[in-house]
């Protein structure tokens, strides 16, 4: 951009000089591949067409790279380089404009490059259908749809500690944000109860799980993200719900968001009883590794709390501030 404006500025490098012209081109391609591999990868967790677009430009600057070092002038090399720059930029309009009009805001689309803001993380990533099922969630009660955000807050987390690939972030934020979806169908006398649940209102509850599977099923969901609305009250020793799954039965995720579920569970304020302080959350967590948890997990979101102390206290606080709603809108 500055050779561009002020192209007297680097009249000095001589270009058609070698070495010089060979490591300015392998300089140029090295920057480039690297700036396609970084947004290719976040593109994966994204989606944003403008993520995409400069991936296709990073290649096409490449190559005219290439060939203006390589290439005679006149030639039809020389023309073909010119065609590619042009292209390369092209493409990066054609995606600002993509991104523009799924966001309808020209600075949302640029920020959504940069961002690291873990609502839009988490909201950014969402299909339509996914936010409709959040606004319904929300709808029936308010705790489960704050609980399902920071939820998948910590899920990433752990995810990110256990280096999940790009594509299986975004399918855990899919399936974690309504993993809950199936207590729309729960009548509130049983999901609000102050104080501890009939055995047969306990079979109430524990339908969930499988009334949110057919749920997201229909519409579309893929297959990690039902495992992980259907499997996330497992347990590691094969004596949870419902399927009675155990050890690596259990879907990889759904293992991931039970020790974030039940995080969340024991450091809110419930109905029947006040919220615990993280290191006795913690101390329950570390408790129940090999039974009720797999230990890696655990282990996992031991280390991103040592990380990011404050993390759990800015989960609630971001969603109560409204951010998450105001997002999913």
């Amino acid at each position: 951009m500055i050779g561009l404006l002020r192209p007297e500025i680097v009249d000095f490098i001589r270009l058609d000089v070698h070495p010089l012209n060979t490591s300015a081109t392998l300089f140029v391609i090295a920057v480039n591949i690297v700036t396609g591999y970084r947004y290719y990868r976040s593109y994966l967790y994204s989606r944003f067409p403008l993520e995409l677009a400069i991936v296709y430009g990073t290649a096409w600057l490449i190559a005219a790279q290439l060939i203006m070092t390589q290439g005679d002038v006149w030639r039809s090399s020389w023309w073909l380089y010119h065609f590619l720059l042009l292209a390369a930029m092209l493409v990066v309009l054609f995606g600002l404009y993509r991104q523009y009009a799924s966001r309808r805001s020209l600075a949302g689309a640029i920020k959504g490059l940069f961002t690291t803001d873990p609502v839009e993380r988490i909201t950014n990533a969402l299909q339509p259908s996914v936010r409709a099922l959040m606004l319904a969630t929300e709808s029936k009660d308010p705790y489960t749809a704050g609980h399902n955000f920071r939820v998948t807050l910590y899920a990433l987390k752990i995810a990110e500690q256990m280096q999940l690939r790009p594509e299986q972030l975004r399918a855990l934020v899919g399936g974690t944000i309504v993993h809950d979806v199936g207590k729309i169908e729960t009548p509130d006398a049983v999901l609000n109860k102050p104080g501890r649940l009939t055995p047969e209102e306990r079979a109430i509850i524990e339908e969930h799980p499988a009334r949110g599977y057919e749920m997201c099923r229909n519409l579309g969901f893929m297959e990690e993200e039902l495992g992980i609305i259907r499997s996330h009250h497992e347990k590691w020793n094969g004596e949870g719900y419902p399927d009675r799954l155990a050890g690596e039965e259990i879907p990889r995720m759904a293992r991931i968001v039970a020790v974030a579920d039940v995080y969340d569970a024991l450091t809110s304020n419930r109905a029947y009883r006040p919220a615990m302080s993280h290191e006795d959350a913690m101390a329950i967590l570390n408790a129940s590794k090999g039974t009720h948890f797999e230990p890696a997990c655990v282990e996992a979101w031991e280390r991103a709390c040592q990380a990011e102390p404050d993390m759990t206290r800015e989960g609630s606080a971001l969603w109560e501030r409204g951010l998450g709603r105001s997002a999913l809108a």
